[in-house]
């Protein structure tokens, strides 16, 4: 009576299914194993033609193997879930890649189990939260992203978990907090009161003996003056030198 009343409910759960329609299928299961990992992803069924973004990379499959190129494709773009393993079976990375780009939060590992990085992603840029962990599972660094470029503050953390460095970053460029006028000033005449109000005399007589020694640091004084300021040349002369080297490699 048992397997007759097994048998009607398997009969039962198999009529509930219904049969997947297989022109609806947009992607199907890839396994791609390489000398040191294996990839599970999806790609495909079928090829798409997409504006190609020269920017970016894209990641696609051809010939039992997954290639990631910049600003093109030439095979079936990689769709759906992706996830790589270590041959140990430890997840290497995982995320979502929509029509060959990177999406959404993706998550890395090193081999020993621990979380690695964790970056956000947007149609192949990295855009939002980002996460740096060292092998033994600890916070190093973390900041956001905007279009691939560090925007927001960043912090960098010891081992011990403290803050290391406070940086602020706008379009992948680090900013710099302006000194007021006020502050300014006060520095100024902070550096005006240190300087001695009455020179000595022994001073003095010393400059009068020495007025001939200094005479000839002059000419080495005026050398090492010449040294500073070829490091700091105008961007002006510098263009001026460049004009004749550029139509002589033309």
């Amino acid at each position: 009576m048992r397997l007759y009343h097994l048998f009607i409910l398997f009969c039962c759960f198999c009529y509930g299914q219904k049969p997947i329609d297989p022109d609806k299928i947009v992607a199907f299961n890839v396994t791609v194993n390489n000398d040191n990992c294996t990839i599970k992803t999806q790609m495909l069924k079928d090829p798409k033609q997409i504006k190609v973004d020269n920017s970016v990379n894209y990641l696609w499959y051809n010939s039992n193997k997954i290639i990631e190129t910049k600003g093109g494709y030439d095979g079936k773009l990689i769709h759906g879930y992706y996830k790589c393993f270590y041959l140990n079976n430890q997840l290497k990375e995982k995320g979502q890649i929509k029509y060959g780009l990177k999406n959404n939060e993706w998550k890395y590992w090193y081999e020993n189990g621990l979380l690695k990085e964790v970056i956000n992603w947007k149609n192949g840029r990295k855009n939002g939260k980002y996460e740096m962990y060292n092998d033994i599972g600890q916070l190093m660094a973390k900041g956001y992203f905007k279009d691939d470029l560090l925007n927001g503050k960043f912090y960098t953390y010891d081992k011990s978990g403290k803050i290391l460095e406070r940086k602020k970053f706008k379009n992948g460029d680090e900013v710099f907090k302006k000194i007021k006028a006020k502050n300014r000033n006060k520095q100024d005449s902070v550096k005006k009161e240190r300087k001695p109000l009455f020179k000595s005399k022994k001073n003095s007589k010393n400059k009068k003996e020495g007025s001939s020694e200094n005479k000839t640091d002059k000419p080495q004084k005026q050398k090492f003056g010449q040294k500073i300021k070829s490091l700091f040349k105008s961007k002006k002369s510098k263009a001026k030198v460049s004009e004749p080297n550029q139509k002589a490699i033309s």
